[in-house]
């Protein structure tokens, strides 16, 4: 993993511009998405997504007392040829959907780990660490999502125990 050169302010930006992008991503394939259960986490990861936004762009005001101003061209690197349009103009079903959302939610969740290593502040390592868990966290629900669309239950194992030891 690498880790990400930018300034405090910068890194922000990026993180609101991928934020945003993310909102985007989630409310497209969520309008595509045909099986209802889907379309309604999808739109509920928007939300999740629209929340972090609003969330950082708070934290930018608050630091460096000023609007955030233009967002740059690209939010985070790895999210956004993930979520390359033409790459999403390309899906068809929910379970491709899910398995873009999660290489998204893996390159978010990386990149929020790597501004927690080089952020300026204690105020900002705390939040780029809590926006990583929570990424991962939607990796994890995607990941759940996709094994049980794909019929891959492994649910002995969930808590340690197998109901054939019982």
């Amino acid at each position: 993993m690498t880790t990400i050169k930018l300034s405090g302010k910068e890194l922000l930006k990026r993180a609101i511009k991928g934020e945003q992008d993310g909102v985007r991503f989630y409310t497209y394939v969520a309008g595509k998405a045909v099986n209802p259960e889907a379309r309604r986490k999808l739109t509920r990861l928007a939300e999740d997504e629209t929340r972090h936004k609003r969330t950082l762009v708070e934290i930018f005001t608050s630091i460096y007392h000023e609007e955030v101003g233009d967002l740059p061209g690209e939010g985070i690197g790895p999210l956004a040829r993930v979520l390359d349009t033409s790459k999403i103009d390309e899906l068809k079903s929910e379970m491709q959907f899910i398995d873009l959302a999660i290489q998204a939610e893996l390159a978010t969740t990386n990149f929020y780990k790597d501004g927690a290593k080089t952020a300026e502040t204690a105020e900002l390592k705390t939040l780029y660490q809590s926006m990583a868990d929570e990424e991962y966290q939607h990796f994890e629900l995607l990941q759940a999502e996709k094994d049980a669309l794909g019929g891959n239950y492994y649910w002995f194992a969930y808590d340690g125990t197998s109901p054939m030891e019982e």
